[in-house]
Parts: structure tokens; C-alpha cells; sequence
């Protein structure tokens, strides 16, 4: 979890079944959490706490509820939550933005669904994330490696058109994912028409991938090759995002087979507008 500035309205339980125990006075409450303390000793606010709970095989419920009806997010801090199934990865809901409570019922051993979108809003709806067409062949392979510090849920990833102003959000947004769990490797491909893109590593304490007791770290390839090591520090107090610029310049189909695959990018830190770094590769194609 990331708190907002009241997390003394937040709690979480787990019972077995469909229901939470405030709709079943029946229900068999396997964990709770109490209220989260923003004072001394417990200092919640705007900070992240984890938790780890077996569970032997069943069907649960998991429920995170706001006494204040007002959720994690947005008016007083941006709070979210994620769960995750820690043996794969997978995740098993998240969310940030709900009135009184938010539940999602789950199988152990949990089995990640496949894609829904049956709201139509472009998401899938167990992840909420984004995912791109189908583009074949793969000419233009996107590989994004994430190793979680021990605060996966403080991790997410876009990845957006470029757009022609400085707001990289005026693009399209093609990809996206996490939160995440903690301690974890990612390998993720996307494959993607030819043009220019933006990929933001987003932070949501704003301390990078530098963990308490375990640090994480991300790279970028293309077709195979890697093309960038992102920092597990970022330069500036207060940042929570990187961005890296992509422009895929081979096209589709024949034509690259006898070529090659072209690929730049540049960097930039911070929220606030810095000077870029800015290198180039050539790489072969993959077919």
C-alpha cells in the first residue's frame, strides 16, 4: 500500500468466501489490519507498507475499505493498493480511486485470467493496464526488465506515442503496467509500429528503484540487444518519474529483411526540464 495523508481512515481484511465480513456476519476472517496510525509510532502518512499472508487453497476476498467513503486517491495524496500473487507475480487487483470499500475474490492457487476489456475503456479489468495490438511480423521488439526493490507497489511503467509539445501524456498511450509485487523480475515484450515513443519509469514514493533492504533496477531492449540500464537512484529529491525516448526508424515487412533495424533514443530526468543525454545504436534486425 501507499497511504494518502489519512491513512487512519484505511483498512484491508482477507475472509474465505465471497463476501466481506461487514455484508456476512458469518464470514471467516483470515487477516485484518487495523487503522493505519499517521502519528508517531506508525508515521503512515504518504509512506508504503507491505504485507505478506499465506494462504492455504481456497477462495478469498480481499476488501480495502474508507471510512471516509473518499478512497486512496485523489483529493489528499496519491494513495493506491495493490495485491499480488508473490509465487508468479501475478497481480490480483489494484486500485486507488473508490468510495467506501473495493473487493476482488480470488482463487489460491490463483491462475492470472486472460484479457477482459468488458467496460470498453481500453484496459484490461483485473490489471486496469493497457496492453498494444498485435503487430506482426515483430520488426520492432520492445523488451522492458523490471526487478522490483521491496516496494513493487510504488512501481509503474507507460508507454506513449510521442506527441509534438513537451507533455509526453499528449501522445497516445500505447502500453502501461504494474504496480507491482516486491522483489520481483519482470520480462516483458511489446511488439510496435515503426515511430517515435516515450517510455516513463514512474516511482510513486519518488526514491527511485533504491529499496530498504532490497533494490530493484530496470533495462530496455530492442530486438534482443539492450539499449539502456536505467539508475537505481534518480538524480533529483522529489522526482517520480524518468522518461526515455524511443524512435523506431526500420519499416515493416521486406524491406528491413535485407537492412537493418535502427533504433534512438534519449533520456530525461526529473519533472523539471534538464539538458538530455542522447546516444544512438544501430542493431540488427530481428526476423
Amino acid at each position: 500500500l501507499i497511504f494518502d495523508k489519512y491513512p487512519d481512515e484505511t483498512r484491508w481484511e482477507i475472509v474465505k468466501g465471497r463476501r466481506p465480513s461487514f455484508q456476512n456476519n458469518n464470514a471467516e476472517l483470515v487477516k485484518e489490519s487495523p487503522f493505519y496510525d499517521p502519528k508517531p509510532p506508525g508515521n503512515y502518512r504518504g509512506a508504503s507498507e507491505k504485507h505478506i499472508v499465506c494462504l492455504p487453497e481456497g477462495r478469498y476476498t480481499f476488501t480495502i475499505m474508507d471510512r471516509e467513503r473518499d478512497g486512496m486517491c485523489c483529493r489528499d495524496g496519491e494513495g493506491r493498493y495493490v495485491v499480488t500473487y508473490q509465487s508468479t507475480g501475478d497481480m490480483i487487483a489494484q486500485g486507488s480511486e473508490f468510495g467506501y470499500f473495493e473487493s476482488t475474490t480470488f482463487s489460491v492457487p490463483y491462475k492470472q485470467p486472460d484479457f477482459k476489456d468488458n467496460d470498453a475503456d481500453g484496459r484490461d479489468d483485473t490489471t486496469k493496464n493497457v496492453y498494444p495490438p498485435l503487430v506482426y511480423p515483430c520488426d520492432n521488439k520492445l523488451g522492458i526488465n523490471v526487478k522490483t526493490d521491496d516496494y513493487g507497489v510504488e512501481t509503474t511503467f507507460e508507454l506513449w506515442t510521442r506527441s509534438n509539445t513537451e507533455d509526453y501524456t499528449d501522445g497516445t498511450l500505447v502500453a502501461s503496467g504494474g504496480p507491482y509485487t516486491s522483489d520481483h523480475e519482470y520480462n516483458l515484450s511489446y511488439c510496435l509500429n515503426p515511430g517515435k515513443y516515450t517510455f516513463v519509469l514512474l516511482d510513486w514514493a519518488c526514491d527511485g528503484l533504491s529499496g530498504t533492504s532490497v533494490d530493484g533496477s530496470y533495462t530496455l531492449d530492442v530486438n534482443g540487444v539492450e539499449v539502456y540500464e536505467g539508475p537505481q537512484t534518480w538524480a533529483d529529491e522529489g522526482q517520480y518519474y524518468e522518461l526515455v525516448k524511443l524512435e523506431f526508424t526500420n519499416g515493416i515487412g521486406d524491406e528491413l529483411k535485407s537492412g537493418s533495424s535502427e533504433a534512438r533514443l534519449n533520456k530525461e530526468y526529473g519533472v523539471f526540464s534538464m539538458a538530455f543525454v542522447t546516444f544512438s545504436a544501430i542493431f540488427m534486425a530481428w526476423i
